[in-house]
This record gives structure tokens, C-alpha cells and sequence, in this order.
């Protein structure tokens, strides 16, 4: 079953950022649709699909996962999942100072934007 990013909510974000949407996904494993705009990855799902997702405040695509896990552990960020292979590349789950809670993503090079 597919949920798709709702089209009016990639449409907000497009504006707001000034890009186009590049990829969208279904990730068959966690039920959960992703639509990447820039380097903001949107999320959608079920209620019960999204539980497991719902702490997280931000996902973010950056280029070099493990050159951000370094940065971000040596400025006092706690690692709340290591860096872990996903089928579009691999992601870590990373808890600020402040206690927010971000997803950092890298896609291999065969699905980057």
C-alpha cells in the first residue's frame, strides 16, 4: 500500500524553498512514503506507521553522514541511533543539546538528487 506525500504539502514546500521535489519513495519496510525537496526529506504515513518516526523533529539529507556524525558528536549531540544502512543509503538519528531530535540522511550516489 502507498500513501504518497500529499501533492498540496509538496507544493507548500517547493514554494517555500524555491526547488522542486527531486525524489519520491515508498519505503516498503517502515510503510512510510518520503518525498525530498532540497535536503528536507517529508514523511508520511498511518498514525501507527508513524509512531516509530513521530520524535523525530527534522530529516535532513546531507552529503557526508559520517563527517556530520563527527561534527556533531564533538558539539555535544548524543547518538540515538548509529549510522545504519536504509534502502536508499544509509541514516542516524541524532538528539541536540536543546533535546531535539533530527534524522541525518545520505543517499547513495545512484538515488541523489
Amino acid at each position: 500500500m502507498t500513501l504518497m506525500v500529499a501533492n498540496n504539502v509538496i507544493g507548500d514546500h517547493e514554494e517555500l524553498l524555491q526547488t522542486k521535489v527531486g525524489t519520491r519513495f515508498y519505503y516498503a519496510e517502515k510503510q512510510l512514503d518520503i518525498a525530498v525537496i532540497g535536503q528536507l526529506l517529508l514523511i508520511s504515513g498511518t498514525n501507527e506507521t508513524l509512531d516509530a518516526v513521530r520524535d523525530i523533529s527534522l530529516s535532513l539529507l546531507v552529503d557526508d553522514i559520517h563527517a556530520y556524525k563527527a561534527w556533531l558528536l564533538e558539539k555535544g549531540a548524543l547518538l540515538r541511533q548509529d549510522i545504519t544502512s536504509v534502502p536508499t543509503g544509509f541514516n542516524m538519528l541524532i538528539q541536540h543539546p536543546d533535546a531535539t531530535v533530527m534524522e541525518y540522511v545520505e543517499h547513495s550516489h545512484a538515488v541523489h538528487v
